[in-house]
């Protein structure tokens, strides 16, 4: 009986693992930037100057952030519809891009917050990344993403970066949005006035 027992425990361990983590252990907040925060509160974080709706989704404002110590860089996701201004998401990329230190806040976050969901990794590439997800499940609860890249190119990330995302949040905007626009024409380019073909869509 003993061999059927430690099987059974063991099968038990994995289910929970795989199991996401409670909503109420979910962070609320990283680098002094909250979950939920109104961006007129940020504005000694946040670059409110220069804020753009998302070309892709409209119904998703995104403001740099402001010179911040231990990141090179990020950017925060606030509400542009449903609940303007409110902190949706947070994106940060660390001052130190090493893959020590990649491996290093996984452990960090695996002790705090559970086993994470690995991502799938692109054909050809070097990267790494892994989803710890509250709630029920990733649409309907918060999720943190924590990325490895290594060097590609110019137009491609490298480094560490980390993602703590509202989702609930955002999927309210997006209903929102498709609400304010249900029955309205879809809008047209005003550019250019002439039909365009192939050589328009092409570098000359």
């Amino acid at each position: 009986m003993r061999p059927l027992v430690l099987s059974a425990c063991l099968a038990l361990a994995l289910v929970l693992a795989a199991v996401p983590a409670r909503a109420a252990d979910a962070p609320s907040q990283i680098a002094g930037i909250a979950i939920g925060a109104n961006a007129e509160d940020l504005r000694d974080r946040l670059d409110l100057a220069r804020v753009a709706p998302l070309w892709d989704k409209p119904w998703l404002v995104r403001a740099n952030l402001k010179p911040t110590k231990g990141f090179a860089a990020g950017y925060v996701l606030l509400g542009g519809c449903a609940t303007q201004n409110r902190v949706e998401r947070v994106r940060l990329q660390y001052k130190d891009g090493s893959k020590a230190l990649f491996d290093k806040l996984v452990r960090q976050l695996s002790d705090r917050y559970g086993v994470p969901q690995p991502l799938p990794v692109p054909k050809g590439s070097k990267y790494k990344g892994y989803r710890w997800v509250f709630g029920a499940n990733k649409n309907k609860g918060l999720d943190v993403l924590l990325e490895h890249f290594e060097l590609t190119g110019d137009d491609s990330p490298s480094g560490n970066v980390i993602r703590v995302s509202d989702n609930s949040a955002m999927n309210r905007e997006k209903a929102c949005y498709d609400a304010m626009i249900k029955g309205a024409p879809e809008p047209q380019p005003a550019f250019p006035l002439f039909d365009v073909d192939d050589s328009w869509l092409l570098p000359q």
